[in-house]
């Protein structure tokens, strides 16, 4: 039978597009015969989050006006160059996806993974009641570790849509969240607990497609791996390059683009991994880029992000490495000298993947008659 996938696959960026890459994967591995993508249907903008209109042309003269006086221009000029770069890449690969622009819903829709349930955040779809399963086309609606991110029940209310996010979210066949803080926000507003489960690029490894990648033309380099323009702080700077420098290694960053580093790279999603394989060590400040070091083996640094300490602490945890994000005092050096044990990380991973897979094969044996 065909499923769909509700997710946030055209997002621009490789987290977003490895974990729907993942998911995909894991559900045929589940019983499905075909994989489809549904797009989101936009909602309303919520107060203070909208991408367009007054308010949002304030926010971006504002942020403009911050790069003018920081004397950024320059830098800004060519990070936005880069992007358009990583951007045209990553849309090249939506057919290794499968993105169509069919509009029909299939009667399972797996809403997931990613940040699905995070609607405190400007995006172009705003709030909308499907990404919590309102989808009356489809017979069978469950989630698969989905997220609120740094959504809070707090802003929720302050938006005044608890109320209607737990009535939706009720009438769900079965939920599936990635952290903590996204099960507590569900089990307050259903009264029933969700099931948690790792996210789809842990679960799904991508283990054949790494063995088979080869070397790029850079060694002897750690990979610096952030949002655009995300380290800006200078003592994070100079903590990254004195320690690239004690080891005698060189800076190459990815999905992101830093003066002070040595090459900045611009690949297809599935070659990240490739960079990530090749590394002799990972500094990060995302959630993906975390996981991408831990399923590629490396040795990694992720320095905390207090929008992402929630669901990183959640994932971490499991597999005793919450030791490994860096704090204030930006101690890399410390953090790398601590061993990681894969063994007992593939072991955990192995546990969580079954799990995962009979989660998925029963919603899709369910609907098979």
């Amino acid at each position: 039978m065909t499923v769909g996938i509700l997710s946030m696959q055209r997002v621009i960026n490789y987290g977003s597009f490895l974990q729907a890459y993942a998911l995909k994967n894991i559900l045929l591995k589940a019983g499905a015969g075909n994989v489809r993508f549904i797009d989101i249907k936009p909602g309303r903008q919520l107060e203070g989050m909208e991408n367009h209109g007054f308010r949002y042309r304030l926010r971006r003269l504002y942020a403009m006006c911050r790069v003018i006086l920081r004397g950024d221009m320059m830098a800004k000029r060519k990070t936005l160059r880069f992007m358009s770069q990583v951007s045209r890449k990553i849309r090249e690969s939506w057919p290794e996806l499968g993105i169509d622009d069919d509009k029909s819903i299939p009667s399972l829709v797996v809403i997931g993974s990613d940040e699905v349930f995070h609607c405190c955040q400007p995006t172009p779809w705003g709030y909308t009641p499907q990404l919590y399963g309102d989808i009356p086309e489809a017979e069978k609606v469950i989630s698969y570790a989905g997220s609120f991110g740094h959504t809070t029940l707090e802003k929720l209310k302050k938006q005044g849509l608890d109320t209607e996010i737990g009535k939706t979210l009720s009438h769900m066949d079965s939920i599936s969240v990635r952290d903590r803080n996204s099960y507590d926000i569900v089990k307050k507003l259903t009264g029933t607990g969700p099931e948690i489960h790792f996210d789809p690029v842990l679960i799904y490894g991508f283990k054949d497609e790494i063995a088979a990648m080869q070397p790029p033309v850079e060694r002897n380099y750690i990979l610096l791996y952030s949002y655009p323009d995300r380290i800006n702080n200078k003592d994070e700077i100079k903590a990254i390059r004195d320690y690239a420098r004690s080891k005698g290694k060189k800076l190459i960053c990815i999905m992101s683009r830093y003066e002070w580093c040595s090459q900045a790279v611009v690949c297809k999603p599935l070659d990240v991994l490739r960079w990530y394989k090749y590394a002799d060590e990972v500094i990060t400040e995302t959630f993906h880029g975390t996981i991408f070091a831990i399923i590629t083996h490396k040795p990694f640094a992720t320095i905390g992000r207090d929008s992402a300490m929630a669901k990183l602490t959640s994932m971490l945890k499991p597999f005793w490495l919450d030791d490994r994000i860096v704090g204030n005092d930006n101690t890399f050096g410390r953090i790398f000298e601590r061993n990681i044990d894969y063994d007992s990380v593939e072991r955990v991973l192995d546990a969580e993947r079954a799990r995962s897979v009979e989660y998925l094969g029963n919603a899709i044996s369910g609907m098979i008659r």
